[in-house]
């Protein structure tokens, strides 16, 4: 189950300048460990058969990229525009395939992170943790990294949601060929927006940037590149009653790492859609 993550779909990417759905590149790659997953029939587990002790190598090798914009109609201000950006390994139903998604639940503030404007020096972004997590202490919205934008700290359910459904992979023995209900989430690591819309204006000094626009959203044939390294990669249902105060947390079936990155442009496009 992806108890964490809406899939409400509008939208498809391309590249630029190209004429099919879904096109752009990217990558993800790491090492996973997945419990009851049949991979094969005589490999009950991926990686493991015991204990999550032995990841083995996995590789999403996406072909199929899609953004999924979600307008808030609210008249409050600023407005809590949403994009789902997710990466497949085929274009086939995202509850048969292999899929990382990156939820980030208020434009807006990211927006803010990467434009990376201040005010007398002061930032005007947010420069809390992101989580109600007492061991985080570190700013969600990072230092400015090598590629000359902030580094974004991932967090479970933070300013930026990346959650891996490894459907394809992953099959049940119970009744053939269904997929087992598994989810990873980012619960350390980090994501750099090379583009991200118009957010960025690297060419401004801090406190000559813009304010960034109450209504931001990316906008149709806007780019979307970044790269990201997803350092623990940990099972969705415990991150869950982490944050619920649940006790015992139930024992983990998923772990691991991934790195990787993307790059396409936000277009309309209906063969993207996740309901018919």
């Amino acid at each position: 189950m992806r108890s964490g993550l809406l899939i409400p779909a509008l939208l498809a990417v391309v590249l630029a300048g190209g004429c099919t759905v879904g096109e752009g590149s990217g990558s993800a790659m790491g090492m996973l460990w997945i419990i009851g997953c049949y991979n094969t029939e005589d490999m009950p587990n991926y990686g493991t058969e015991t204990v999550p002790i032995a990841p083995i190598p996995f590789d999403l090798s996406p072909t199929y990229f899609a953004g999924e914009p979600i307008d808030d109609i609210g008249d409050a201000k600023p407005r809590h525009n949403r994009i789902i950006i997710r990466m497949q390994r085929n274009g086939n139903a995202q509850e048969i395939t292999d899929t990382l998604y990156f939820d980030i639940p208020f434009s807006y503030e990211v927006a803010q992170c990467l434009r990376g404007r201040t005010v007398g020096g002061v930032p005007d972004w947010d420069t809390t943790t992101g989580t109600v997590d007492m061991n985080v202490s570190d700013p969600w919205c990072g230092a400015i990294g090598a590629n000359g934008v902030p580094v974004i700290n991932l967090v479970p359910y933070g300013p930026v949601n990346v959650t891996l459904t490894p459907f394809g992979t992953c099959h049940s023995q119970a009744h053939p060929p269904t997929v087992i209900g598994v989810s990873g989430i980012a619960a350390q690591g980090t994501i750099e927006f090379l583009d991200f819309g118009g957010a960025a204006q690297p060419t401004k000094a801090p406190d000559a940037r813009d304010e960034v626009d109450l209504d931001f959203k990316v906008a149709y044939g806007e780019r979307l590149r970044a790269n990201f390294n997803i350092t623990i990669l940990e099972d969705e249902r415990v991150a869950n009653a982490d944050r619920l105060k649940l006790s015992p947390p139930p024992d983990p079936i998923i772990g691991g790492t991934l790195i990787g990155n993307f790059d396409f442009d936000l277009q309309r496009g209906r063969s993207a859609q996740t309901f018919p």
